[in-house]
């Protein structure tokens, strides 16, 4: 029976991938259903797996007898995730412990660690509390009024916790990379997250100072190669560039709020728990 139950999420978790490849499924901008389409598959698995391993490989279900073959998939699973959790939480402490080392200024009064590096370079680093972190080479390349859009745009993605959220969507984009469409769910919720932050540092400062700062970091990240101590994406860059900045010219096709309705379907993820009770383990 945990056979079935793992093959039947397995089923779903790769049927809802392969939908979300058709054209008529129009995610793009769209939060709850891009979220639904990334993430319920890899919770589904996790829960199913979760599942098996409380119900064991000893009794049956409605007269399946359990299987230590079935058993040791979900535990196989599980443990790909606990070291794949630990990967990246580990990635995370040396990268912010790395961050803790520069050295601390005060700018348009936020308190930002300056990277000593020519490539230009912003984002918010850490997990909950997020610190700022921007580059030298930022700080020549841009006038006072574009740095202030900078800060703006990255202060918008600790107001919305993105590093702690993304940390979380990344790990799922971690354990589903054999899923179809994984790549493109992923490129597009990071879309999302830079569409958000540009439109709330869009109500502080000029919508034009950010696109235009957006232009210049990424054409002068383009000419020079990336010298970083730490492999990590730089956020305020993105080379969808036409998608961002006619968005930031036209905020009327898009909505930048996530609300409760729209996740929903979390509730979702956790049917595998209904059957439990069903489970006799003598």
């Amino acid at each position: 029976m945990h056979f079935i139950f793992i093959i039947t999420a397995l089923f779903i978790a790769y049927s809802i991938r392969l939908i979300s490849q058709l054209k008529v499924i129009n995610y793009q901008k769209k939060w709850g259903l891009s979220l639904f389409l990334f993430a319920f598959p890899p919770l589904l698995l996790f829960m199913t797996c979760i599942t098996v391993l409380m119900m064991g490989y000893h009794g049956e279900m409605w007269g399946i007898k359990a299987s230590k073959f079935s058993y040791y998939l979900a535990v196989s699973f599980l443990i790909f995730a606990i070291f794949s959790l630990i990967k990246i939480s580990w990635d995370l402490y040396k990268l912010t412990h790395l961050v803790q080392k520069y050295p601390l200024q005060i700018i348009n009064g936020k308190q930002i660690k300056i990277l000593q590096t020519s490539f230009p370079y912003a984002a918010q680093v850490g997990f909950y509390s997020s610190q700022l972190v921007i580059s030298t080479g930022l700080i020549k390349l841009l006038s006072q009024e574009h740095l202030e859009a900078v800060i703006a745009h990255e202060s918008a993605h600790e107001i919305h916790k993105d590093p702690f959220f993304f940390f979380w969507l990344s790990y799922l984009e971690r354990l589903t990379f054999w899923l179809p469409n994984n790549e493109n769910l992923w490129n597009n919720l990071l879309l999302l997250r830079e569409l958000r932050a540009d439109y709330t540092a869009a109500k502080t400062v000029d919508y034009l100072l950010i696109a235009e700062a957006l232009l210049k970091v990424t054409n002068a990240a383009l000419k020079q190669p990336k010298k970083l101590t730490f492999d990590l994406e730089c956020p305020f860059l993105n080379y969808r560039l036409q998608e961002r900045i006619e968005t930031l010219l036209d905020n009327s096709n898009f909505s930048p709020k996530l609300n409760l309705w729209q996740i929903m379907w979390l509730i979702l993820v956790f049917i595998p728990w209904i059957f439990f009770p069903f489970h006799n383990p003598c």
